[in-house]
């Protein structure tokens, strides 16, 4: 699946209004992005992606208690009936004192 995403925003899924909030470019094989909002400050995110659309990204944020997060995710993709993408992302902080893990839903914003 061929999915291209550039200039596309993205939101964490739920009803909550103060969720972090995503966008995204595109060039060739590489996406790189910012993000901010639902407890983190500002953030950056850097991604290459398959043939099927599939992120293996690196990100870094600042969140609102003014600590640093980096890690890593894979983020998989599926079109959904109205032509929306939705992002399931499976991600990994690596400079906690215990490594955590997570999972989190994004949701295309028209």
């Amino acid at each position: 699946m061929k999915i291209n995403y550039n200039n596309k925003t993205f939101r964490v899924a739920g009803d909550n209004l103060e969720v972090t909030h995503f966008k995204y470019y595109q060039e060739g094989n590489t996406v790189w992005g910012e993000y901010q909002g639902g407890g983190v400050t500002k953030g950056t995110l850097i991604a290459k992606v398959d043939e099927k659309g599939v992120l293996q990204m690196h990100y870094h944020h600042l969140n609102a208690n003014m600590e640093f997060k980096l890690g890593k995710c894979v983020s998989t993709p599926k079109v959904l009936d109205d032509g929306r993408i939705e992002l399931f992302e499976a991600y990994e902080s690596v400079n906690t004192e215990k490594v955590s893990k997570g999972e989190i839903t994004l949701i295309e914003v028209l």
